[in-house]
């Protein structure tokens, strides 16, 4: 399974993103052919399950490969795009953590707010909500050892490769 984790400072500008993997493998619809529409919009361009675009009738729209690309930038689209739901639900919700915000076709967004006003989201297929709040919790506890970096100012982009590093560690270990 694949994740696209972004920290978006106060200002709305993207601080951090890293797309990451996982082992750990989606289970299969029960009957894919009671769930598949007769048109199929897909992010990824991916064909409809139970047959190729345009077979029977069903046609797919896409939007470009997550592999490809412009599969970043789709991603960095969702993603961004959800900033507006996760700015209501915060209002509303006095946690840190708030898991399913949003949903856009097979990626759910899920969101952390932190005390200082920065958000981090991650994009992701599977529901796992206890070890996405894990990984969002030493997610954060990183992002405030590198904030104590006195070179490190505010809303500035992180490119630590020993925050890279820790990232990456805790999406192996949790997700």
């Amino acid at each position: 399974m694949s994740y696209y984790l972004v920290l978006v400072g106060t200002l709305d500008n993207p601080l951090y993103e890293a797309h990451l993997t996982s082992t750990k493998s989606a289970p299969a619809p029960a009957n894919p052919a009671s769930t598949s529409p007769t048109t199929s919009f897909s992010i990824f361009g991916s064909p409809a399950p139970g047959g190729a675009a345009g077979a029977a009738g069903k046609s797919t729209v896409g939007y470009g490969s997550k592999n490809g690309p412009n599969g970043r930038h789709v991603m960095q689209l969702v993603a961004h795009a959800s900033l507006d739901v996760v700015e209501d639900v915060m209002w509303s919700n006095g946690g840190m953590y708030l898991k399913n915000v949003d949903k856009f076709q097979e990626w759910t967004v899920s969101a952390w707010l932190t005390p200082g006003g920065m958000k981090i989201l991650l994009l992701h297929e599977l529901k796992n909500d206890d070890g996405i709040r894990l990984f969002f919790q030493e997610v954060w506890e990183s992002y405030v050892k590198t904030l104590l970096n006195p070179f490190h100012e505010l809303n500035a982009p992180i490119r630590s490769p020993t925050f890279d590093a820790r990232v990456k560690a805790s999406a192996k270990k949790f997700l």
